[in-house]
This record gives structure tokens, C-alpha cells and sequence, in this order.
């Protein structure tokens, strides 16, 4: 019997590949001289976007009452050992890919993330983590090539196109596409019509074309 798998709730609708690669290109100044480390700011799941501003202090229990929170180096440890009790249990698989983008490990979240698609290949959320991850190594044509495969099975995807969109319009190599980012984020537009990240597409809609005008 198939293994059931619960639906993941999205993340990446709180992503910016827009500042990502506007500090990738810093990032390749600071480093070029020395070794360039590809961490384009999605550095750490900061891929998301931090909207909104800093809450209240929190006015719970003293600070010396409260545990220390684990640090990601034991998150992860302790997400390795239980993956060795359990190889297949594809929560742990995900949360484990997830905390080795966010440490910067982009290799290894690249390889989790396939192991996860051996378990769950129809994961639509899956492919767009996975694509994400390949954005942040420079891997654009990977990125590119998951977002076109959700697109085949859900042509209506709107997070997918909006993500394809800054994948060709925002990559830093000579495959960069401003024309084709532009319709995919139209289209995002089109489908999802109201919110923030709505707002922003057409931003960015609006900034592609005035670069290309110039």
C-alpha cells in the first residue's frame, strides 16, 4: 500500500529571490578575491521574506526560567540520529533538508531533498524547496527545470509560476530570461489577483520593464 503523506503547508510565498540575488552580487564582490561562497542571501531560510516589523517584547515567563533553544547544529544532529531509526518517515526527511538550506549546507539539502522525492515524487512543494535550493547554489537551469515540471502536472499553480518568474528574470548568468520572467509573474498575477505578494509581483513587474526600456 502507497505510503499516505499529509500536505505540507507553503513557504516559499514568503520568499524574495529579488534581494537574494541583490546580495549574491554583493556577496561575489566581498568573496571574489578569495573563494566565492554561494549563499545568495536565501542564506538561511532568510529566502523569506520578513514582513511586518519587530512585535512586543514577550512578557512570559523570566529569562532564566526559559530553556535555551537548541542551536540548528543540534537540530540537525538530533534529526540524523532519528532519520537512522527511520530512513523513510518523510517529515523527518523535509525538516532535515530544510535545516541544512538554512545553515547554509546547500549540497546536502539538494541530496535530502532528492531522497525525499524517491519516497514522495507528486510533492509539488517538494520540487519548489528543491528548486529554491538550486536557485541559491547558482544551479539556475535546475531551478528552472523543477518549476517546469509542477508546471506540466499544475499549470495553474500560481506560487509555481511566481517562483519561475524571479527564477528567469532574477538569475545571474547569460540564460537570463526578463521577457519570460515577466509573463510568468503576469501570470501569477492573474491567478492569485489579490494580496501582498500580488502587490509585489507587479513591483517587480514594473521594475523589469523599466530596466529593459533603459
Amino acid at each position: 500500500m502507497a505510503q499516505k503523506h499529509t500536505k505540507r503547508p507553503s513557504t516559499r510565498f514568503t520568499s524574495s529571490f529579488v534581494n537574494t540575488a541583490r546580495r549574491k552580487k554583493q556577496q561575489k564582490i566581498v568573496f571574489g578575491i578569495l573563494t566565492v561562497v554561494l549563499g545568495i542571501g536565501l542564506v538561511g531560510s532568510s529566502m523569506f521574506w520578513a514582513f511586518g516589523g519587530k512585535g512586543d517584547l514577550p512578557t512570559g515567563p523570566r529569562a532564566a526560567d526559559v530553556q535555551p533553544e537548541a542551536t540548528l547544529e543540534e537540530k540537525i544532529a538530533d534529526l540524523e540520529a532519528q532519520l537512522k531509526e527511520d530512513p523513510q518517515n518523510y517529515r523527518l526527511v523535509l525538516e532535515l533538508a530544510g535545516l541544512y538550506r538554512d545553515g547554509g549546507k546547500f549540497q546536502m539539502a539538494v541530496d535530502t531533498y532528492l531522497k525525499a522525492m524517491k519516497i514522495n515524487s507528486e510533492d509539488a512543494n517538494l520540487r519548489k524547496d528543491l528548486a529554491s535550493t538550486y536557485f541559491l547554489m547558482g544551479e539556475y537551469d535546475q531551478a528552472v527545470n523543477q518549476m517546469e515540471e509542477v508546471l506540466k502536472q499544475k499549470p495553474d499553480d500560481a506560487e509555481a509560476h511566481y517562483l519561475l518568474g524571479q527564477f528567469c528574470a532574477y538569475r545571474s548568468d547569460d540564460g537570463r530570461d526578463v521577457e519570460r520572467g515577466i509573463r510568468e509573474l503576469e501570470e501569477f498575477v492573474r491567478l492569485q489577483k489579490t494580496g501582498l505578494h500580488v502587490d509585489k509581483a507587479k513591483q517587480y513587474i514594473e521594475e523589469l520593464k523599466a530596466n529593459r526600456a533603459n
